[in-house]
């Protein structure tokens, strides 16, 4: 399957950067070919860089991105995967909305419902959205990150292990389909980490752009979800191989 093999060829880099294309070819049992095949692909995608004597990641830990950057990437999908999430909140539930530019979108259709719900957020930009809205909203408390906005730290981790909600809608700037769903820091693995358990229910909103992507720390396992709320460019290969893991919607 060329979503595996191209997994793999990510793997061999990350941890060997001079690996060769005949040394991929001989190890994955396929032609050269299809190696350099799948290597344009992956360089396409922006995931590595080929020289003259080596293949490099490009991107493939990620940092922490500024709110003015990420709102303004993928919104048309953001907003689809909003539309989707919606389905699964219903009158009268408390519901917990990690921070985030999808989330916010999820808050921005929760203004026009007909019905109520309590929502707990560590997103003041989140909020500060919600503050006209019919809704009860309470923010957790904690640090403020610097240009992002989410709140962490030793109170918000406090209040997350004292609360349960009926459903949990989490983000992530980082996925691998194998080993799992990834954050920055540990800080913040944490606090998405409790967020998962906090929910009866528990989905991970994600747009397409963000799977093939690791970070520094882990946030829990694909099967820790109900369900993925994506949009609909993600590719059929990885679509296939996460619903072995959880249900994609």
């Amino acid at each position: 399957m060329k979503s595996k093999r191209q997994q793999y060829i990510l793997s061999r880099v990350a941890e060997f950067s001079e690996v060769t294309i005949e040394m991929l070819a001989e190890e994955l049992s396929v032609s050269e070919m299809t190696v350099r095949r799948d290597l344009k692909e992956l360089e396409e995608n922006e995931q590595v860089i080929r020289t003259s004597n080596a293949i490099l990641l490009k991107d493939s830990f990620l940092n922490e991105v500024p709110f003015v950057k990420k709102q303004l990437v993928n919104i048309e999908e953001k907003r689809l995967i909003a539309k989707k999430a919606l389905e699964f909140i219903h009158p009268d539930e408390t519901i917990l909305l990690d921070a985030g530019t999808t989330t916010l979108e999820i808050c921005k259709r929760l203004k026009s419902v007909d019905f109520k719900v309590r929502i707990v957020t560590n997103d003041i930009k989140a909020a500060a959205e919600l503050i006209d809205s019919q809704h009860e909203v309470i923010i957790l408390g904690g640090q403020v990150q610097t240009n992002v906005g989410s709140m962490y730290g030793a109170q918000t981790v406090d209040m997350l292990n004292s609360i349960k909600v009926s459903v949990s809608f989490v983000g992530t700037q980082a996925i691998d389909v194998y080993e799992g769903i990834y954050a920055p820091t540990i800080e913040k693995a944490k606090v998405k980490r409790l967020m998962v358990e906090c929910g009866q229910t528990s989905y991970l909103v994600v747009d397409s752009s963000k799977f093939n992507h690791t970070a520094f720390a882990k946030i829990c396992d694909l099967n820790d979800f109900t369900g993925i709320i994506t949009d609909d460019s993600l590719d059929e290969e990885i679509r296939e191989s996460l619903q072995s893991a959880t249900t994609v919607i």
